[in-house]
């Protein structure tokens, strides 16, 4: 179960995943992205970029490098923090761009915003 686990996760990371569009953080064009270049997913109404200081699952392949892990108290042995299927990650938002209609600037909130009729827009 295992492997073929390890075998779906390098099919994602060399493939991408079917129907998800990469596009550059903050925008929603189809700007060809460098395999470096940080990334949203297209259609999504919010992108954020983060310091990721822990990610935390049952595979030493989902966890940070082994030096971060000794730092993070990220461990391979540690059981999923959700499911096998998730992983926690444990991270700070350094910057983030909220489509209009999820911003609320009144309260500073990323929420659905309603319009005068009280339709959310």
């Amino acid at each position: 179960n295992r492997q073929r686990k390890k075998q779906k996760m390098d099919n994602i990371k060399s493939n991408g995943i079917l129907g998800l569009v990469p596009v550059p953080l903050g925008s929603d064009d189809d700007t060809t992205l460098e395999e470096s270049d940080l990334f949203a997913i297209k259609g999504t109404v919010a992108h954020l970029r983060c310091r990721v200081y822990a990610l935390l699952g049952p595979q030493s392949s989902d966890n940070l490098d082994a030096t971060n892990e000794k730092e993070s108290g990220a461990n391979a042995s540690m059981h999923p923090a959700i499911d096998d299927g998730h992983i926690l990650i444990m991270a700070q938002v350094v910057d983030a761009y909220v489509h209009s209609s999820y911003w609320d600037p009144n309260k500073l909130l990323f929420r659905p915003v309603r319009n005068e009729g009280g339709q959310t827009v």
